[in-house]
Parts: C-alpha cells; sequence; structure tokens
C-alpha cells in the first residue's frame, strides 16, 4: 500500500492571497500527490469545493468523510482509496469529544470540532483499517484525550488486524499524546532520522523555525502502523513550485509492501 496524508490547508481562509490561496496551489498540491500515486489518500482541512477537485482529479479512487456538524456538508478527514484494488468493507466516523456521537460535540478545551474517520478496506494481501483524523492545535488535554480514544477504538478490534493512523496531530514525538500511542502499539513510520523534521511550515518552506510550546517544533503529520512491524521509510513531500507550496504543511508519504 502505498499511502499520503495531507492537511491541504482550508480554502476558505479569507487572508489566504497569491501563492496561498486554494486556486493558485491547488495544481501543486495534485502535482506533489500524483508523483507519489498513493493508493489511500488520507485528508486533513478539506472543504466541500476541495473535496469536490480532490473528487474530480482521483476520479479512480473512492471516497469517505465525515461531517462535523448535523445537517451541515462540510467533510473531515476524507479518506480516497484505489477502487478495484481495495473494497470497502464498512466505515466509522466519532468526535473526539466525551459525547463522540454527537455531531459537532466538543470537549476538554479545544479551539475546533474535531473527529475520527475509518474505514475497513480489503485488499490482496487482507483486511487493513485506515484511521484519519485531526487533533486540536490549542488544547493538550484534548490531544491526550484523542491518544487515549484512539487507542481504546483501535484495542476493540482483533490484535492481528493491521490498523494505519494517519493525521495532522498537532505535536511532535515529545508530547504525551504521541508517547500514549506509542506504548499502545503505534508505530511512526517516520525514519528516525526525521523524528523531529517540521512538517508544518506556514508556506515558507524548509526556511520556517519556530518553537510552539508544548506542541513542539513543526512536526506534526503522522503515518503510524500497527498489527505489524511496518517499514520506517516515510517520506516528508517538500515539493513545492517556487514560490507556491501545496499547503502550510509538508505531506508525508509511505510505500508498505506487506499490505
Amino acid at each position: 500500500m502505498k499511502i499520503i496524508t495531507c492537511n491541504i490547508r482550508f480554502s476558505s481562509m479569507g487572508h489566504d492571497t497569491g501563492p496561498r490561496f486554494w486556486k493558485n496551489r491547488r495544481e501543486c498540491c495534485f502535482a506533489a500527490i500524483e508523483k507519489r500515486d498513493p493508493d489511500v489518500i488520507c485528508l486533513q482541512e478539506c472543504h466541500t469545493d476541495q473535496l469536490a477537485d480532490f473528487k474530480a482529479r482521483f476520479a479512480g479512487h473512492d471516497c469517505i468523510h465525515g461531517n462535523s456538524s448535523a445537517g451541515v456538508e462540510y467533510p473531515e478527514n476524507a479518506i480516497f482509496f484505489r477502487r478495484g484494488m481495495y473494497e470497502n468493507c464498512g466505515v466509522g466516523a466519532w468526535h473526539l469529544s466525551e459525547t463522540p456521537h454527537i455531531p459537532g460535540s466538543t470537549s476538554w478545551g479545544t479551539k475546533c470540532v474535531r473527529m475520527v474517520n475509518w474505514v475497513l478496506l480489503r485488499g490482496a494481501k487482507g483486511l487493513v483499517r485506515v484511521v484519519n483524523t485531526h487533533f486540536d492545535h490549542i488544547s493538550q488535554l484534548a490531544r491526550d484525550n484523542a491518544a487515549r480514544m484512539i487507542n481504546e477504538d483501535a484495542a476493540a478490534w482483533d490484535s492481528g488486524l493491521v490498523q494505519i493512523l494517519t493525521g495532522d496531530l498537532n505535536c511532535d514525538p515529545e508530547n504525551p499524546a504521541i508517547k500514549s500511542l506509542a506504548a499502545a502499539g503505534w508505530i511512526d513510520t517516520m525514519p528516525e532520522k526525521d523524528l523531529f523534521c517540521p512538517t508544518f511550515h506556514d508556506f515558507i518552506g524548509t526556511a520556517w523555525h519556530q518553537d510552539l510550546g508544548i506542541c513542539g517544533k513543526g512536526r506534526m503529520d503522522y503515518i503510524f502502523i500497527r498489527g505489524i512491524t511496518p517499514m520506517r521509510n516515510s517520506e516528508i513531500v517538500f515539493d513545492h513550485d517556487k514560490e507556491i507550496y501545496p499547503s502550510d504543511h509538508f505531506f508525508v508519504f509511505s510505500e508498505q509492501k506487506d499490505i
């Protein structure tokens, strides 16, 4: 399986003009993804217009997503998977809150509504569950509880099931939330040498450097795997076209040949 996780930054940010404007960076975004030819694409910060653009561009993939609020078409954490290679065997979505099945619910001081989406796929090598999420960027208590909930959810499945967790977790590997995931058996597929390489860059690129306090120094985007010993071969996607970047995050890509 070739999988990529992408925080593509919302298209609705009113101050995003010039190279930051979605329509001006859309082709750069697509090119970076298409270059890796992923079987699975996991998105964060995807608005309805961006979802439509992705569906048109990646027409050979099926897509699932959740909605953050009841009665609102507001796609959260969309997962695209290659049609014909993987069969959809089940999907689910829940909120990272004390009331996870109430749409729009928040807890623990979160700035935004936060969700988990998952899809169970059957491919040539068996079943794999893909989980996509986006942790809060303000509340450490929310990040800690998000990790706890994801661990409890994963533990409810058969221990031999391969599960992949992707997302923008808004904190680096030293954060207690990431350490909680690791303690529960989630293995970061990033090579040791790149563990703390920033993936957030605010449209500045590799020149960006800033201490974000409890969130760390910019590594926010992850591909974790449990249920199998993964290849630690994730690549941070630094692609850009002069001053145009796909997003304010670098994407993360991994090819796992045993899945």
